[in-house]
């Protein structure tokens, strides 16, 4: 059973944002954490403690989370929004996604483009594997 003391004690042993905690360290005649700077960490690497993947969170930022917020729509080669992502119709190829806002500020044409330049790239729509990435202007020289 957990006690309040238990509560208080864990609390008052965290680090600020940022920081990790590297043992313990005797302050003004109390045990106090020893709190370091955090070195930054890829996601790829793991964490062993929970404070430490709280800060690798809160440092991801509204970016992500505006990110995954956003309602994603797949675009055919005819520059038709056809539904939202990963909703494939059996026989369709493969899909070209992108946020409707933007989907919607490209035009019809730059849809048709992008999801051309897609399946171009990527023909088989069944293919296992890490997706290729296509951009969705095409970088055509000026004249």
């Amino acid at each position: 059973m957990i006690k309040l003391k238990d509560i208080l004690l864990y609390e008052g042993t965290r680090c600020w944002k940022g920081y990790t905690k590297k043992g313990m360290k005797t302050m003004f005649g109390k045990r106090v954490p020893n709190c370091v700077k955090r070195e930054a960490k890829l996601p790829d690497e793991g964490f062993s403690d929970p404070d430490q993947m709280r800060m690798y969170e809160d440092e991801l930022g509204e970016d992500l989370r505006k990110w995954l917020d956003q309602k994603w729509v797949r675009m055919g080669p005819d520059g038709k929004i056809r539904g939202s992502c990963g909703g494939r119709k059996k026989g369709e190829g493969k899909p070209k996604c992108l946020p409707l806002a933007k989907a919607r500020a490209i035009g019809k044409k730059g849809r048709a483009s992008a999801a051309r330049r897609k399946r171009k790239e990527d023909p088989n729509p069944n293919r296992r594997g890490k997706a290729k990435n296509v951009a969705t202007k095409s970088k055509r020289k000026k004249s």
